[in-house]
């Protein structure tokens, strides 16, 4: 996927990824092909390939422009706690409930797991004081586990409300579904 800083570049990313969408709005995933991708954008197949590497990276790509979950918007400079992570993420989760359908619809909800990865690997305050191992192993369990969860939600038609889905993250992540 194409990182420069190249005006003309950028605008043909954005075109690619908003045809992309449109076409994803229409059709599957899988019946979708470059060549219509490229249609839809207004632009050659040459410059697609310079862009993106496959339909893969257009997902990626439009997760981290319009539709990424960035933790710890509310921990102002310190420590990330479980309460503001669960209403964080119950909160994106309404916000972003269309976008996330078109994921779950065509079974490329996983993408949205990869880009929680990173946005925990990234962020200052969650878990900064333990060591770059144990800050892998927590991102990777915490973004199964909120992937999992949302994808159940958007599966289900959205049936509970935003504090009702916050609730349940709580539950789950602080072991209280595990208690007997």
């Amino acid at each position: 996927m194409y990182c420069g800083s190249n005006k003309t570049a950028l605008a043909s990313q954005e075109l690619i990824a908003d045809a992309f969408v449109s076409l994803l709005r229409e059709k599957s995933y899988e019946s979708i092909s470059i060549s219509q991708i490229c249609r839809k954008a207004g632009i050659s197949r040459q410059t697609f390939y310079s862009l993106f590497a496959s339909k893969e990276n257009i997902v990626a790509y439009e997760l981290e422009r319009k539709h990424s979950f960035t933790p710890g918007t509310t921990c102002c400079g310190g420590e990330m706690t479980l309460e503001q992570l669960c209403h964080e993420y119950s909160c994106y989760i309404a916000e972003k409930k269309e976008f996330l359908s078109l994921l779950a619809d065509n079974g490329i909800f996983y993408q949205l797991h990869d880009c929680l990865y990173q946005s925990f690997m990234n962020c200052a305050c969650f878990l900064p004081s333990e060591s770059d191992d144990k800050r892998a192993y927590a991102s990777e369990f915490i973004a199964g586990g909120l992937s999992g969860t949302a994808r159940i939600y958007i599966e289900k038609g959205s049936p509970a409300g935003c504090s009702d889905l916050e609730d349940t993250l709580m539950m789950l992540f602080s072991g209280e579904f595990l208690k007997n």
